[in-house]
């Protein structure tokens, strides 16, 4: 549905993160802004104060009492997106062929991208399907049945300060700047060179399949 009147100049979207809890572990990365973040356990919508709190710059929750080993944490945050022009939505519908498992994006997508599937009109959960970023696919661990229709939202907001204008631009910064804590768990894929600037706490797991280069 188109836009009525003027059209606005942010977006939200949602960052969803799953985790395992381990018993000891009371920090868990995910991104919000203000207190735009709910946080469940096993299920169960939990309380602010009361269960976890939040922080300042919006990249984590803290527990109360850490989750117990094998517990299941979902976590849900609301971004604000300035310059709406800069980013980028595009949708794909599939209709799959009886056992299909893989489906093909026409779309280039990265681990930056916020990506929605949705099976028959229902989201799914990131652990109900696999991304590939390198052949570009989403992979279902049961084949889909005749006819289920498959989506995918890609939103993809690109960069947004005055030094890029478009993901193929070349930087130019005076320097770079990165958090002093680590709480998102992340993986470096085997086509992907990264850095971190340290002195660095890493409160989650890091998965190295490609380069990574600390200094």
């Amino acid at each position: 549905m188109p836009f009525i009147g003027n059209q606005p100049t942010s977006e939200t979207i949602a960052d969803h993160k799953t985790y395992t809890g381990d018993g000891t572990r009371t920090i868990f990365g995910v991104q919000y802004t203000a207190n735009f973040v709910s946080v469940y356990q096993n299920g169960i919508k939990l309380t602010e104060n009361n269960d976890y709190t939040i922080n300042d710059s919006g990249n984590y929750i803290t527990f109360v009492i850490a989750p117990e080993l094998g517990d299941t944490v979902n976590l849900v945050g609301e971004n604000e997106i300035t310059d709406l022009a800069r980013s980028s939505y595009v949708r794909e519908n599939f209709t799959s062929t009886a056992s299909q498992t893989i489906f093909q994006l026409n779309s280039n997508i990265n681990a930056s991208d916020k990506i929605n599937v949705f099976l028959n009109g229902i989201k799914l959960q990131e652990t109900d399907y696999v991304l590939s970023y390198t052949n570009n696919t989403i992979t279902f661990a049961v084949g889909r049945n005749l006819d289920d229709v498959v989506a995918a939202e890609i939103i993809t907001p690109g960069f947004r300060s005055d030094s890029h204008f478009t993901r193929g631009d070349k930087a130019h910064h005076l320097g770079v700047a990165n958090p002093s804590s680590l709480n998102n768990d992340i993986t470096i894929d085997a086509d992907e060179n990264a850095m971190m600037v340290g002195p660095l706490t890493i409160n989650s797991v890091v998965t190295v399949n490609g380069n990574l280069t600390i200094v």
